[in-house]
């Protein structure tokens, strides 16, 4: 009974990690994966400008160094994502939760966040000019001048 378990919790585990495959693919060939999990997808150094990655699942996505811009990223979950030294000018982060995220030395320029969680965020060094924000939660933030942000613990 045990060995039939285990072999059918095997044969969906490598079933959910083709589905992730097929997600990476279609984001490196189509440029675009609405409703995605790419939950730790190694997408380091890449260029996705302008790709579409809302209402996507993206914790602990590797983005450090990729080139963003104007990309959308409304309502997805990115949970210690690592978004160092990317480029984000003008991309849409509508809604979206950024706990934890590695946001050091990111270009935001005119980039829009609206109703984004930002809980534990670390801005450092990061490049805002013409970010669009409102309604922005900030609870142990580390914003671009490195001091820490609480107003909306």
């Amino acid at each position: 009974m045990k060995f039939s378990t285990l072999i059918i919790l095997a044969l969906f585990s490598c079933s959910a990690l083709a589905y992730e495959k097929i997600y990476l693919k279609r984001l490196l060939e189509e440029n675009q994966c609405h409703h995605c999990t790419l939950t730790e997808a190694p997408l380091n150094d890449k260029d996705l400008r302008g790709a579409d990655l809302s209402e996507s699942k993206l914790q602990k996505i590797n983005l450090q160094n990729s080139q963003l811009q104007g990309a959308w990223f409304t309502h997805s979950k990115m949970h210690e994502a690592n978004l160092e030294g990317a480029d984000l000018q003008g991309a849409l982060l509508d809604y979206t939760l950024l706990n934890h995220a590695n946001l050091k030395n990111t270009n935001l320029d005119n980039a829009q966040m609206i109703f984004s969680n930002l809980t534990g965020a670390d801005l450092s060094g990061a490049s805002m000019n013409g970010t669009k924000m409102r309604g922005i939660i900030f609870c142990n933030t580390t914003m671009p001048n490195g001091k820490i942000n609480n107003s909306s613990c």
